[in-house]
């Protein structure tokens, strides 16, 4: 029995170290493979421009890049993206060769291996952008070299190439590489999306999602793939989660308009028609990015959520609509000129202008304190719907209307004039009882209206009412924010506040709060040095 036992334990002891063996030699083979460059097998013509680029020392890191990439792999070198033909706007031949080569591959050429990404790209708003359109700072105020390095740079992503392609799918997947996991990463979007018009990266890591990737995003496999209904993989969203990839009910996409419900980055806000033929209403958009929104939160939370972003697009229009009539009574008063060559006009009031302040006050309220304000409220951002937002667009406002008023607007002079806070809100308000956040039992928000206007909700409800029935509110939206009204006082949290628990901790912190104040007062507002000023009025 004890040589059994012996027996036993021997093998026992061989099979574990042979189990340890096995484990330290794959995981040197996992980290030599690792290492080592995948293999790549290609055609002879891309052989030889690999070869002569390497020789002649010309972007010999493109050539690596290539190498690693899964176009490699599969055998996909140069000739395929590359080729050209005699005539083509782009042909040339390289000096060491015969050899005719396209200079700038395009989407079309992507499309011979992937239609549906070119196909839903050029359907999109990536694609359309803004060549359309002349506006102010392009067209007057800036110098034309500028806009090289500037404006075009980004919006290359919607350039119109002479072979009928749109786009340039290497603004997100980069030269040579084609890298995914570059394409996804937040601040690949936030070459172009960022700044005082649109500052969506900035937004994005003020979030909670930002501040989630900022923290374990190191960790996560960005070279994911969602094209056939599988979980979001990562733990919160980048930019491309929400707008591109799919999830077990929604298609992965390259249409950044299939989501998006609202046109928040124009002069006014309206709910989007782009495409509307193939990609149905907003309500349907809304409905996807609900879908995406649905992989991480409850419908309790990004309904309010996003209802209550809703409602500041539409409080936007309103603010906007201050900005129009000003502009347009003051250039009918003559107070405000227009550029004009010919018969062309270069400073529309209700659109752009430079020349004069109010035009340019009319200009910054949209293209920048108003995207922000509308962007920040959408992508949980904030002190950009607050500080970068509202609070800009009003002293935007205030400066319009004293401009004015220094000019003899007899208006303008009344309002300058009056101390009445609601001078502040000369335009019609939206509202929601409540946030997406939680049940407060104080709060101070805009307490002058609450306070001061007993059919303060009444005249939310009326405006909310006609949002519903002019389409820009759905039924299931009207129906959220009625259940809200008819309950206000739950979710404002005012029925609460005389709670003996919470009328007990606001004493105590009022008490704390007169010890600071007494603090305040005597170290700082009543400190009288004794030393002479070294300047004399």
């Amino acid at each position: 029995m004890d040589t059994v036992k012996a027996q036993q334990w021997l093998i026992g002891i061989f099979s574990t170290l042979l189990i340890v063996i096995l484990i330290i030699v794959a995981s040197v083979e996992m980290k030599k493979s690792a290492s080592e460059k995948p293999y790549v097998e290609i055609d002879k013509k891309s052989a030889q421009c690999i070869t002569c680029h390497e020789k002649q020392n010309i972007a010999v890191k493109q050539v690596e890049a290539w190498k690693e990439s899964k176009h490699a792999v599969m055998g996909i070198g140069c000739t395929e993206c590359h080729a050209a033909e005699e005539g083509d706007f782009d042909a040339f031949k390289c000096p060491q060769s015969d050899v005719l080569v396209a200079s700038h591959p395009t989407p079309k050429d992507c499309a011979e291996c992937h239609d549906q990404e070119v196909e839903e790209f050029e359907n999109s708003k990536h694609a359309h952008q803004f060549w359309l359109f002349a506006n102010a700072d392009r067209s007057i105020f800036e110098n034309p070299i500028s806009a090289r390095h500037g404006c075009e740079q980004c919006h290359q992503i919607s350039n119109v190439w002479p072979d009928g392609s749109v786009g340039e799918c290497d603004a997100c997947h980069p030269k040579h590489s084609f890298s995914i996991e570059v394409a996804r990463q937040p601040e690949t979007c936030g070459e172009c999306h960022i700044g005082p018009d649109h500052p969506h990266i900035e937004i994005y890591n003020e979030s909670k999602h930002g501040n989630i990737f900022a923290a374990r995003g190191k960790d996560w496999d960005m070279n994911y793939n969602t094209t056939n209904n599988e979980p979001i993989p990562i733990e919160a969203p980048v930019c491309v989660t929400c707008h591109m990839d799919g999830n077990e009910t929604q298609p992965m996409t390259h249409d950044v308009s299939a989501r998006l419900a609202f046109e928040s980055q124009a002069p006014w806000s309206f709910r989007t028609v782009w495409d509307e033929e193939n990609l149905g209403t907003w309500e349907e958009k809304r409905g996807r990015m609900e879908a995406i929104c649905a992989s991480c939160h409850s419908p309790n939370f990004y309904k309010i959520y996003l209802l209550t972003a809703d409602l500041v697009n539409l409080q936007y229009n309103e603010m906007r609509r201050m900005f129009v009539y000003w502009t347009k009574k003051l250039t009918k008063d003559g107070k405000i000129s227009q550029i004009k060559v010919g018969d062309k006009t270069y400073s529309n009031p209700v659109i752009n202008g430079w020349d004069e302040k109010p035009e340019e006050l009319m200009y910054y309220a949209w293209h920048h304190e108003g995207r922000r304000f509308r962007h920040g409220a959408m992508m949980m951002g904030a002190d950009y719907t607050q500080w970068h937002g509202i609070w800009e667009l009003q002293e935007d406002m205030v400066e319009m209307i004293t401009w004015a008023a220094e000019h003899g607007d007899a208006e303008a002079q009344k309002w300058v004039d009056s101390n009445h806070p609601s001078k502040f809100a000369p335009y019609a308000l939206y509202d929601i009882p409540g946030s997406a956040w939680g049940i407060p039992t104080r709060t101070n928000t805009t307490p002058f209206l609450y306070n001061n206007y007993p059919d303060y909700w009444e005249r939310i409800y009326a405006n909310v009412e006609e949002a519903y029935k002019n389409n820009l509110l759905s039924k299931d939206q009207w129906e959220l924010w009625l259940e809200r009204y008819e309950n206000r006082d739950h979710y404002l949290g005012t029925k609460y506040k005389d709670n003996e628990a919470v009328k007990e901790l606001f004493d105590m912190y009022q008490k704390r709060n007169a010890i600071d104040k007494k603090a305040f007062n005597e170290q700082a507002v009543k400190l009288d040095l004794p030393g002479k000023p070294f300047y004399k009025k």
